[in-house]
């Protein structure tokens, strides 16, 4: 009987690349290694224009990019530098493609309320799952509410 070990799909799917592409007993990586591999998602794009945001897990510091064609160069939105298990989710480009949303916090992908904020640090008053908003062109997040799942209007 065959027993699979239960990875992240992420990890899954790095392991299964490295072991496709021939990676020898010579060569040497760790897990660490394939953990702190830089993982994005959220990807989304503005209704109009071409505009695109996507959130990226960098060793556990999540954080908003931006890029904008023809050339779609990436530029980093936010600047959250802490690990701190708060998952970015829910992004989304405003119609006129000037704000950038987001959650901050929760577990999206957990089996428990993702509406509970992750507290990695327990802390006495554990963080809470924001709806936060960001200039496209750049600037400090503004905290828009608590919250999950945000609908920006028109």
């Amino acid at each position: 009987m065959l027993t699979f070990l239960r990875l992240p799909k992420g990890l899954f799917l790095i392991l299964f690349f490295l072991l496709k592409s021939g990676i020898s007993s010579a060569q040497k990586f760790t897990l660490e290694a394939i953990k702190s591999y830089p993982f994005p998602n959220e990807l989304t794009a503005s209704a109009q224009g071409s505009k695109i945001a996507w959130a990226l897990n960098e060793q556990g510091r999540r954080n908003v990019y931006v890029a904008e064609g023809p050339a779609f160069t990436a530029r980093k939105l936010t600047d959250y530098t802490k690990d701190d298990g708060q998952e970015i989710s829910s992004l989304a480009i405003s119609s006129d493609g000037k704000w950038v949303v987001y959650v901050k916090g929760g577990d999206h992908g957990s089996n428990w309320d993702s509406n509970v904020g992750v507290n990695v640090d327990h802390l006495p008053l554990p963080p809470r799952v924001e709806i936060w908003a960001v200039p496209f062109a750049g600037g400090v997040p503004k905290l828009l509410s608590e919250g999950d799942m945000p609908i920006i209007s028109s």
